[in-house]
């Protein structure tokens, strides 16, 4: 039997309310998730005081969403994929919902995991301006190092809120 007709489940997340092109924490379902990357750009974004600037954001096979580029996960697609951006083109790169420091609150973000890519864990030292340098921790994701439960998260496919979500197995190949 057919499921066209089924009505689709209500959302979870306060971020399922406000669709969009980019990834954002909340579609995460607390799960990590990797994706594979096709390409990077930069583009000129509308910023949170009412000014624009260029970003970086990175585009990812089997889904229309992108990340836009923060200077803390910025360093660690560096740290594990080098300074070149075409360099970072196939690679696979974990992200993960996490709650992070943005001034005095505390807010949901996505965070760089690690990737299968990486031949070992690595540490490397996170540093921002007015703030003490902090050590993050990349692991080597995949199958055989996956230390959550496997499920399958849905990631809509586009900034449709109707069409069907492509499905993701977190720490699985995306």
């Amino acid at each position: 039997m057919s499921d066209h007709g089924a009505p689709k489940p209500a959302p979870v997340d306060y971020d399922e309310l406000f669709p969009g092109r980019f990834l954002k924490a909340g579609l995460l379902k607390g799960r990590e998730v990797t994706l594979t990357i096709s390409h990077i750009d930069v583009e000129r974004l509308p910023q949170e005081d009412g000014t624009e600037r260029d970003r970086g954001v990175i585009s990812f096979a089997k889904t229309e969403k992108q990340l836009v580029l923060n200077s803390t996960n910025g360093q660690c697609f560096r740290a594990m994929f080098g300074r070149k951006l075409a360099d970072w083109v196939g690679k696979r790169v974990t992200l993960a919902p996490e709650r992070d420091r943005l001034g005095r609150e505390l807010v949901d973000c996505i965070r760089v995991a690690g990737s299968p890519d990486l031949a070992a864990d690595m540490t490397i030292e996170i540093v921002l301006p007015r703030k003490k340098p902090k050590p993050r921790l990349l692991r080597r994701t995949g199958k055989a190092r996956s230390s959550q439960p496997r499920a399958v998260v849905e990631m809509p496919n586009s900034s449709n809120p109707m069409e069907p979500a492509q499905a993701y197995e977190p720490g699985g190949e995306g």
